[in-house]
């Protein structure tokens, strides 16, 4: 009998322990999280409050979501530009998750005011008033880049600066009418037309990634600059092959040239000496693998494979193929950093946070995520970069009088050679006035040169006329 009533007191303690543990956790996790529970889009009784959000504009001071006299979310007067800044801005029913209005919406409507501060509204019987955001996109620049992007497709393009950090663009096709979402809520829109590509877009890289394979390489091997490959349009290796597109033949040519000509005999010879896990540590420090947490924004997870079934398997992702994924916002910070000598910023979106008195809550500050790669390593991928815009597959992206540095991509996402492959270009403009780098991708679009190069180029060219 005394076993028996030690046995229950140790189970009595244990279960207070647990329930001890589960509470802590419970409070633990509304401290953090709650003003985010408290502010979604299906919490009726938060939207329901009476609280007036604050106003959300761009960079230069230009409205793109206000409340009204009746307390009604009003957006540009402007369909356009209301769509192309459709997932960056968001509406109040939170449809597009990843937006400022279903992100910062516990900011939006300064759910955390100090209790003194309900106090006196409740005395004074002034209504509630959130706080108001200043983003760091230009809504110029939104509105041309929605312009010029394909018609009927889809894709993405993100211009961010690449000393600072902050997201000038971040366009997402196709896009919605977030003022006739709200006043008409079975309005049909196009589907996905919610996600936001940018930041939410998984896509296969292909030859954008051989930014990250030169950079292993000329990590792992400084030697590999001067070793001379040989290209037969076609490499077999064991019972797998690679080959270039349209199984051309480039010849014998060193690093600098095959990363112009995009060749992927080379990128998958240079994976395979290599090794997967030289790769992979080199693609995990430019951020794959990772869960970026930046505060500003909700980004998905890039992915390199953590464990290759095999040599076919790492030669493809060598050269951007296999399971290797990224999103178009990653692959803009991918380029940002090397224009940066190997320092990736982290992405900035909201500029600064005021209160509805004019107050500063809180202003940006520009800070380094990681150093991904040496200077030196960074001043070589550059020098390839601006080969393959003078010479090489991304010439459509050059710009007169600018000093362009890019990389193309033509993404196979099929078995079928009848689908189109996704076109990529990613680069930038080396210029410490106008340090802006670019990602673009276009969905089934075919080859990165002839489609995705030349709306960068464009893209960049307007960046650099609306730059103060």
């Amino acid at each position: 009998m005394k076993e028996l009533r030690r046995n229950m007191r140790l189970v009595g303690a244990l279960i207070i322990c647990l329930f001890t543990l589960l509470c802590a956790g419970y409070a633990l996790t509304v401290y953090t999280q709650g003003a985010q529970w408290a502010s979604t889009a299906y919490n009726t009784r938060g939207n329901a409050s009476g609280s007036l959000r604050g106003e959300i504009t761009d960079r230069n001071g230009v409205t793109l979501a206000a409340t009204d006299e009746d307390g009604s979310r009003v957006y540009p007067e402007d369909s356009a530009t209301r769509r192309a800044l459709s997932q960056v801005v968001g509406d109040t029913r939170g449809m597009s998750g990843a937006s400022v209005e279903t992100f910062h919406s516990a900011t939006l409507m300064n759910l955390s005011n100090s209790l003194t501060g309900r106090l006196s509204e409740l005395i004074s019987g002034a209504r509630h008033v959130g706080n108001s955001m200043e983003l760091t996109v230009d809504s110029r620049l939104q509105a041309y880049v929605s312009s010029i992007f394909p018609e009927g497709k889809k894709g993405a393009v993100c211009i961010v600066n690449y000393k600072t950090g902050e997201i000038l663009c971040m366009v997402s096709k196709p896009d919605y009418d977030p003022a006739e979402v709200l006043a008409h809520p079975d309005t049909a829109v196009e589907d996905t037309a919610y996600l936001n590509r940018c930041l939410q877009g998984l896509y296969t890289p292909g030859s954008v990634f051989k930014i990250i394979t030169a950079a292993s390489a000329l990590e792992n091997d400084p030697g590999v600059v001067d070793q001379t490959f040989s290209c037969a349009g076609i490499w077999e290796f064991g019972s797998s092959k690679v080959n270039c597109a349209g199984n051309t033949a480039h010849g014998n040519l060193k690093l600098k040239k095959a990363f112009a000509k995009s060749c992927n005999v080379t990128f998958g010879k240079i994976a395979y000496q290599l090794g997967e896990d030289r790769l992979r540590a080199t693609a995990e420090r430019f951020g794959f693998n990772e869960n970026f947490k930046f505060g500003d924004f909700l980004i998905y997870n890039s992915k390199f494979p953590t464990q290759t079934t095999g040599d076919a398997d790492l030669v493809w992702a060598g050269v951007g193929q296999s399971t290797v994924l990224v999103t178009p916002l990653h692959m803009a910070m991918i380029s940002a950093s090397i224009a940066n000598e190997g320092v990736m910023m982290r992405p900035k979106l909201v500029r600064e946070v005021t209160n509805s008195n004019g107050a500063t809550v809180t202003r940006m500050e520009t800070a380094a995520y990681r150093q991904v790669v040496s200077p030196q390593v960074a001043q070589t991928l550059a020098s390839y970069m601006y080969e393959a815009v003078q010479s090489g597959t991304a010439s459509k992206a050059a710009i007169s009088g600018a000093i362009v540095c890019g990389k193309t991509g033509s993404a196979e996402t099929s078995d079928d050679k009848s689908v189109k492959t996704n076109a990529w270009y990613t680069g930038f403009v080396y210029d410490d006035d106008h340090p802006y780098a670019i990602a673009v991708v276009i969905e089934e679009a075919g080859a990165g040169g002839s489609q995705a190069a030349p709306v960068a180029a464009k893209a960049l060219k307007k960046a650099l006329e609306l730059a103060p």
